[in-house]
C-alpha cells in the first residue's frame, strides 16, 4: 500500500480543511500554482530542467505540477480538480490516483458527466463514463467532486476490458480497501445497484471471491 494512501475517514469529510498551498500569497511566502506551465516560468526549458531535479512531474511539453502537492491527498485532488472539467465527477484511475497517490499520473482524465469533450488537457485524453451515481458514492475534496473508495473500486474492476492488465486492478482495489478499510461486501451493494452494468457480473464474481477469502481466514484464526 502507498503511504500517501493513508488517511482517515475525517480526512475525506473536511473539504474546508485545504493544504496552505490554496491560500492567498503575501511578499513573503509567494503561492505556488497547482499546475505550472512554462508561461509561468523564466525560459522554455526551465520546466525540463525542474523535472529532472524531480521538482516537478511533467504533464506534457507544456505543464506540469509541483511534486510536493502530489504528497497529500488533498494536494492531489487540487492537481485533478486544475485539470478535470468543470462539473464532472473524478472516477476510476484518476480517482485511484487521488486516493492513493503514486506514479506516475494516469495517461486518461476519468470522469462520470452527461456530456462529450472532443478536446484533450495536459496532454491526457478526457474518458467520459455515463454511470449511475448515489449521492452517498460522491465525496468533495476541497473543489474536487470524487467517487468515494469503494465506488473507485468498483468502477475499476468494471472498467473496459482495454484497461491495463488484471494484477495493476487488483493491486489498486486491494490497496484502496486496506487504506480506506471497506469490506468487499460494500462493494457487492454497489455492484448490485449496477447489475445492468456490462461487467457487472464480473464485478460480482470478483468481490465475492475476495470476501470468500476473508471469511475463510476469519474462520481458520478463530476456529
Amino acid at each position: 500500500m502507498h503511504p500517501a494512501g493513508r488517511a482517515s475517514h475525517s480526512d475525506t469529510t473536511r473539504p474546508s480543511t485545504l493544504p496552505s498551498i490554496t491560500s492567498a500569497a503575501t511578499p513573503c511566502q509567494p503561492t505556488v500554482p497547482i499546475l505550472l506551465h512554462t508561461n509561468d516560468l523564466p525560459g522554455p526549458l526551465s520546466l525540463s530542467r525542474l523535472s529532472a531535479f524531480g521538482t516537478v512531474n511533467q504533464l506534457d511539453e507544456f505543464s506540469g505540477y509541483w511534486s510536493e502537492h502530489a504528497n497529500t491527498l488533498y494536494g492531489r485532488a487540487a492537481i485533478v480538480a486544475s485539470i478535470a472539467p468543470f462539473g464532472t465527477v473524478a472516477c476510476t484511475y484518476t480517482a485511484a490516483w487521488v486516493w492513493l497517490g503514486g506514479d506516475p499520473f494516469p495517461n486518461t482524465i476519468d470522469v462520470i458527466s452527461t456530456s462529450h469533450f472532443r478536446s484533450s488537457t495536459v496532454g491526457r485524453r478526457i474518458r467520459v463514463f455515463k454511470r449511475l451515481t448515489l449521492p452517498e458514492q460522491i465525496l468533495k475534496i476541497g473543489s474536487l467532486t470524487i467517487t468515494t473508495p469503494a465506488r473507485t473500486a468498483c468502477d475499476l474492476v468494471m472498467a473496459p476490458e482495454s484497461d491495463p492488465d488484471p494484477s495493476t486492478i487488483n493491486a489498486l482495489v486491494c490497496q484502496l480497501m486496506s487504506a480506506y478499510e471497506f469490506q468487499p461486501d460494500d462493494c457487492l451493494q454497489i455492484v448490485k445497484e449496477h447489475r445492468h452494468h456490462k461487467y457487472a457480473a464480473r464485478a460480482k464474481e470478483f468481490f465475492t471471491a475476495i470476501q470468500r477469502e476473508i471469511d475463510e481466514i476469519t474462520t481458520e484464526r478463530y476456529s
